[in-house]
């Protein structure tokens, strides 16, 4: 399977290095408009040197390859998603899947009309972690899942960076990764959310580096989540209770403890394809190029195709919503007013690919 870089960033150069690492998936082109982020590729990758292009159509018209994989930053994703899928081309793209849900359910039924499949990269979902919690939900090891509590400190300065432009830097590139993961591991999806975001006095963030949020899911979970990006270290906890016992984690180890019981006992995690249980920048990413190329050449879908993706990026939308409005906001409204918007424009999923809203 051969790919097209969009986007040279720092997530854009990860992406390179893994893929070089596999003998099964090629890198034939990158586009970037940053000449500095080119000769970075024609330094480091010798065998691109002439396959750099400053535009996605420029690329498209010189080289043939069978996906793009978008890093580019989150404004661009909607319109390069459509610009790859028109030529031809599967996508998978960087989380967030695009800055906004009008332009992620047109990317989702344009890839259903012309058959071609959409990748999100939310790579938390395959790490060995996240799917043990997965297996032992499903395994009914604490029984019926009552409340979860996720908090998410990180020590991650915004000043000279991306992120520290950004409205809502929190819940749209860290948040969106535990909403995501939320739905995965609980199996479910989220009916509604209050929240709110805020600034320390010490952030150099214009704003919403603390998310807050209580969110309601389906078979009446409900979940209490805080992320921040201003804390004094990198900790991360996820405590999952059900009517049998509860389930914890750092996000390196697994711990469960029956009803009743006083103490905690470790749990064995399940095996992962082989890469994903690396550390950044490599976790999960074995398996999300595995599900690429069996969604490219076998026409299997995607876990985190784009339709799923709907549901995750409809919480990051109702939060921000929340936050501003200052109101419990339901994800079907959410939903339910990009179809309506969608609909006005003259789009509309295929028969049988609706949205649920929950």
């Amino acid at each position: 399977m051969n790919i097209l870089h969009v986007g040279l960033g720092v997530r854009g150069r990860h992406w390179l290095e893994i893929v070089r690492d596999r003998s099964d998936i090629t890198s034939v082109g990158c586009v970037d408009p940053d000449a500095a982020a080119l000769d970075w590729v024609r330094t480091h990758f010798p065998q691109l040197r002439n396959s750099c292009y400053e535009n996605l159509g420029e690329a498209l018209t010189r080289i043939d390859p069978h996906t793009a994989l978008i890093a580019s930053p989150v404004s661009h994703h909607g319109a390069h998603c459509m610009q790859a899928l028109e030529a031809g081309l599967a996508v998978m793209v960087e989380k967030p899947f695009t800055s906004n849900m009008e332009e992620a359910l047109q990317a989702a039924e344009r890839a259903e009309i012309l058959k071609k499949p959409v990748v999100v990269a939310q790579n938390y979902r395959f790490i060995p972690v996240e799917r043990t919690l997965r297996h032992l939900i499903r395994d009914e090891r604490v029984g019926r899942v009552i409340s979860a509590t996720c908090i998410s400190r990180r020590r991650r300065p915004g000043k000279g960076t991306f992120l520290g432009t950004m409205d809502y830097p929190q819940i749209v590139d860290v948040g969106v990764h535990h909403f995501d993961s939320l739905r995965s591991i609980l199996g479910v999806n989220a009916v509604a959310i209050l929240c709110r975001v805020n600034n320390p006095p010490w952030s150099d963030y214009p704003h919403g580096a603390i998310t807050q949020a209580l969110i309601e899911m389906e078979r009446d979970v409900s979940v209490q989540y805080l992320g921040t990006l201003t804390s004094n270290r990198d900790e991360y906890s996820l405590w999952i209770e059900g009517d049998r016992g509860v389930l914890y984690t750092d996000r390196k180890r697994v711990w469960w403890r029956k009803s009743g019981w006083r103490f905690f006992l470790p749990v064995k995690k399940v095996s992962v394809p082989k890469g994903d249980e690396l550390p950044y920048p490599r976790e999960g990413t074995t398996s999300l190029l595995d599900s690429l190329k069996a969604a490219v050449l076998n026409g299997t879908e995607p876990e985190t195709n784009a339709l799923d993706n709907l549901q995750t990026l409809a919480m990051v939308e109702a939060g921000k919503r929340s936050a501003e409005e200052k109101r419990r906001v339901m994800i079907r409204e959410i939903l339910e007013q990009t179809s309506e918007r969608a609909t006005d424009n003259g789009a509309a999923l295929s028969p049988g690919k609706e949205i649920s809203a929950a």
